[in-house]
């Protein structure tokens, strides 16, 4: 058993390349077994997904069973944080604020990393924070670009009020969710907390999922309203940074623009 599973890995190895492609006989010579030990190895690791036919062809290539479980490594929150963390303190200092890097817990978002910009006054260490997501910018993203859509999220009306500010009508939520989803940013202006501002955008991975949502917040004297829309360019530029990182094409944010910009 033991020598028939290092056998496999081995074979598995032996790919180096996207969609390389090599034959039965190629992987035996490069392994030194017979060819009929190689052919069983690899009909079984096409079965389960993890070799697949080359289009007309008998070669054998990577399946997609490995492009998700490499996804799922990528994804982890700590290689995820370690892949943001450069685009994450060239962001606070481009935008001298604190930006933080959320994901989306039993529907609150918890702050996985958090990079300080220059200023005394922040808005403090918010990582391990979790909050309730129609409070905050990060929030908002990660809600409007959740996987199945956030029709189907339980949300209860009337939402919980933290300021005068706070959205709390589910209806409002979603318009407002929708405006995100096209504009592919959103704010916060004293929702969760008086004063404080900000605005996040989403991270997405190679296959177009929403991992994180990147945020950027300050008090409301620096981030002013009319600053906001010029902060979320600079926090979209860091997002498809992180996405490139994560195997995601360069410009695919930018066409996902065009594809919900209004005609």
């Amino acid at each position: 058993m033991r020598q028939s599973v290092d056998r496999a890995l081995q074979l598995l190895l032996l790919f180096e390349e996207v969609n390389q492609e090599h034959r039965v006989g190629e992987m035996a010579a490069m392994l030194g077994v017979d060819k009929s030990t190689v052919s069983r190895l690899a009909a079984t690791l096409a079965e389960r997904g993890f070799l697949e036919r080359a289009p007309g062809s008998e070669a054998f290539r990577l399946g997609p069973e490995l492009g998700r479980l490499g996804m799922l490594v990528m994804a982890s929150s700590h290689n995820l944080v370690e892949l943001a963390r450069g685009p994450m303190e060239r962001l606070a200092e481009k935008t001298t604020e604190t930006v933080n890097l959320a994901v989306l817990e039993d529907h609150q978002v918890i702050n996985i990393a958090q990079i300080d910009g220059p200023h005394l006054v922040g808005v403090g260490d918010w990582t391990g924070w979790k909050t309730e997501p129609h409070t905050v910018a990060n929030g908002k993203v990660l809600l409007a670009f959740a996987e199945g859509g956030f029709e189907d999220l339980p949300l209860e009306d009337p939402l919980e009020a933290f300021t005068e500010q706070t959205i709390t009508s589910v209806e409002d939520l979603r318009i407002k969710l929708e405006r995100v989803r096209v504009e592919g940013w959103a704010s916060t202006l004293g929702e969760l907390e008086e004063g404080f501002n900000g605005v996040a955008v989403p991270v997405f991975d190679a296959s177009g999922r929403c991992l994180a949502a990147l945020s950027a917040s300050g008090p409301v004297y620096r981030m002013t309203p009319e600053r906001l829309p010029e902060v979320a360019a600079l926090c979209k530029e860091a997002a498809e940074e992180i996405g490139v990182r994560l195997g995601r094409t360069r410009g695919a944010a930018r066409v996902l623009d065009e594809v919900h910009s209004p005609s």
